[in-house]
């Protein structure tokens, strides 16, 4: 007897382990289906390939996912312009939907949070409405950006219990997160377009819109403050680039710069030409010791870029970076912020010159 019942207890745990392993294994995939689509959306530069990667790539990605959707509140109806100017694929316009405010925070109750469930005939009109196919059940992610309720990320199955309300929802909201950064990176990219605050050589941000971000970021700071970090790049001994080799030489040196500066950035990070041979990197929820980390990447990158002269002859071409940080114990407020951040960063930056330029201060 005791024998069957050690079997039967052996049984149990072989049973749960295994079912432990599944789940783990399914978080993986989750996780690496999820990943995949985030770093396809950091490299959107355009609010029409945005709602592209999420209502092409997730599908693809997820096959019990029938339909993706992406709901803002969108008063000017803005967005709704920016997607129907960036192509004409019906299926990426309609994967766009503006919704009232009122709706959206009827979808949500504060702490926001994800819901998972059945999906019945007026959320589907809502946020489904130009889906043909009934959706049984969905994932509605909320998307906040700065403390506020922007949209939601939707996902559709016609699988009813695909979303099941028991099913954690840590991997949804990390996505979610990072899609309502992109989502507000895309359509700030759009605005400089349209507002003339792209600089015309780089393609990147001009000072204006860093000054103009660096204020709402600021904002941000004030409420929660949480670490931001910023640092100044100079690029070194550059007036020797263009005496030497000319202005078209040194115009791609600083084109390629601000490509390898731009390559990793993060949804919330803002990249901008502050001037002449100097560029300025703000990084929001980041410490200075990650800031730093970053900075002799960028600094290594550089140093190892192949850059060549007119006559495709090598450039030996570095950068000195300054860095610098705020964080919860800062007694500053306002503008007092802005200035002794960007006062500290620039003050790093001579520091780095003055010991042999080439490095991180």
């Amino acid at each position: 007897m005791g024998k069957v019942l050690s079997e039967k207890k052996e049984g149990r745990v072989h049973d749960q382990l295994f079912r432990v392993r599944e789940q783990l294994l399914a978080n993986e995939r989750i996780w690496s289906g999820f990943r995949r689509v985030e770093l396809k959306l950091i490299g959107a530069h355009s609010l029409y390939d945005f709602i592209a990667i999420l209502a092409r790539d997730l599908p693809l990605s997820f096959p019990s996912v029938d339909c993706v959707t992406v709901a803002c509140f969108d008063p000017g109806y803005e967005m709704v312009r920016l997607v129907e100017q960036g192509g004409d694929a019906e299926d990426i316009i309609t994967s766009f939907v503006p919704v009232s405010h009122d709706a959206l925070t009827g979808l949500f109750s504060a702490p926001w949070r994800p819901w998972l469930g059945p999906c019945n005939a007026s959320l589907q009109q809502l946020l489904f409405p130009q889906t043909k196919v009934s959706m049984c059940s969905v994932a509605l992610a909320p998307l906040i950006l700065r403390d506020q309720l922007i949209g939601t990320l939707n996902q559709g199955s016609t699988d009813r219990g695909h979303f099941a309300r028991d099913v954690a929802t840590d991997l949804l909201e990390h996505l979610a997160a990072v899609v309502a950064m992109c989502l507000d990176n895309a359509v700030s990219h759009e605005r400089l377009k349209l507002d003339g605050l792209t600089d015309p050589l780089t393609q990147i941000a001009n000072r204006r819109f860093f000054d103009r971000r660096m204020a709402q970021e600021m904002e941000s700071w004030l409420r929660r403050r949480e670490p931001i970090s910023c640092m100044i790049i100079d690029v070194d001994h550059f007036k020797g680039v263009n005496d030497r080799h000319g202005h078209q030489v040194g115009d791609r040196v600083l084109q390629e710069i601000a490509g390898l500066l731009g390559r990793d950035l993060r949804g919330a990070d803002m990249l901008a030409r502050y001037g002449g041979e100097e560029f300025v990197l703000l990084m929001p929820h980041t410490t200075v010791e990650q800031a730093i980390q970053i900075a002799e990447r960028v600094r290594a990158s550089v140093e190892q870029q192949g850059f060549v002269d007119a006559d495709r002859k090598r450039l030996s071409i570095t950068v000195s970076i300054g860095v610098a940080a705020l964080d919860d114990d800062s007694k500053l407020s306002g503008p007092e912020a802005t200035d002794a951040l960007l006062r500290r960063a620039d003050a790093a930056l001579y520091r780095a010159k003055d010991r042999g330029r080439n490095r991180v201060a």
